[in-house]
């Protein structure tokens, strides 16, 4: 038997011998009360019209899903090309699969969330795929391997797929406390990861950009001069040191390396440079369109690959505190 202020009692209409959990959460105790059915916490419904369609029809689901809805019911009367739409984006959320579907009606289940994947291990997937998608995408344009490029683009989905996951699993926790104790992980450093997997995620968007304009120039017979090959594998080579760097730097509360790391990034910022100054020469529209995009995503790449390394210094300072 526990007695409770009297302002709690009347602002969450307590009765006597009511049923409460008490829970240790870092320094404070966590008071909860019953909890709402759960098919009522967990379902969502929306309806669909002719507008909603492609991204936004995409869009809509996966807001769904991040936000912690394991029953979507979608209604309304679909074209075939809306229910290929939600099919694929379907595909893209681990755990869901279409349970029920008649023609105005279809019913999503997330079936799993599997939790036998941690926090930490869903960040070192994410680390991994994009790792090698980064040294993959340049490697395809300058070894003229279309395969590969095609690899890389196809991957994507992969890194997205954890990073929804990942997602979901931060909103359940900014709502639960309870959360820290059932994933072992603080919500500060549960969003200082989220937010390394967002930069990566990014990261990945990159490597298909690169992959995409590689696949166009090997498509197109399209070659460029040695020189502007090698510039472009030392810039590539550079950006993966840095990413690399940042991440030990990250995943080891380590601020010395995060430091340290900061060195690569001038490099990474001359060697584009100079990459685009070689780019003025060249008179094949075709080609130069490409390969400015190449540039641009390994320039993006070196910046996300900065930011990671500010988080790691914000996530060693409140270890110090």
């Amino acid at each position: 038997m526990i007695t409770l202020p009297k302002g709690w009692v009347e602002r969450f209409k307590l009765n006597k011998g009511d049923e409460l959990t008490l829970s240790l959460v870092g320094l404070g105790i966590y008071l909860n009360l019953e909890p709402e059915s759960p098919e009522a916490s967990t379902t969502t419904q929306f309806e669909i019209d002719e507008k909603l369609e492609g991204d936004a029809l995409a869009r809509t689901l996966i807001s769904r899903y991040i936000a912690g809805f394991n029953v979507i019911e979608v209604s309304g009367n679909m074209s075939p090309e809306q229910r290929s739409d939600i099919r694929n984006t379907v595909q893209r959320l681990i755990g869901a699969e279409i349970l029920q579907e008649t023609s105005e009606f279809l019913l999503i289940h997330i079936l799993r969330d599997p939790q036998v994947l941690s926090v930490e291990q869903l960040l070192d997937y994410i680390n991994d795929n994009v790792t090698g998608m980064l040294k993959d995408a340049p490697m395809s344009l300058l070894e003229n391997d279309r395969e590969k490029a095609i690899s890389v683009v196809q991957r994507d989905e992969r890194v997205d797929r954890f990073y929804l996951l990942l997602s979901r699993r931060l909103y359940a926790a900014l709502r639960n406390p309870l959360a820290e104790v059932e994933h072992k992980i603080s919500r500060v450093d549960f969003f200082n990861t989220h937010n390394v997997a967002r930069q990566l995620e990014r990261v990945a968007d990159h490597a298909v950009k690169i992959g995409e304009a590689a696949i166009a120039l090997i498509d197109g017979e399209r070659i460029f001069n040695s020189k502007m090959q090698q510039l472009l594998e030392k810039a590539s080579n550079a950006v993966q040191d840095f990413l690399h760097q940042v991440m030990t730097a990250f995943l080891n509360f380590d601020s010395d390396a995060a430091h340290l790391a900061f060195h690569a990034k001038p490099e990474v910022e001359a060697l584009i440079s100079e990459f685009d100054r070689q780019l003025v020469d060249v008179d094949d529209v075709h080609l130069a369109y490409h390969l400015g995009i190449v540039a641009d995503s390994i320039s993006r790449v070196n910046d996300y690959a900065a930011n990671i390394a500010e988080v790691a210094l914000n996530a060693v300072a409140l270890q110090e505190k």
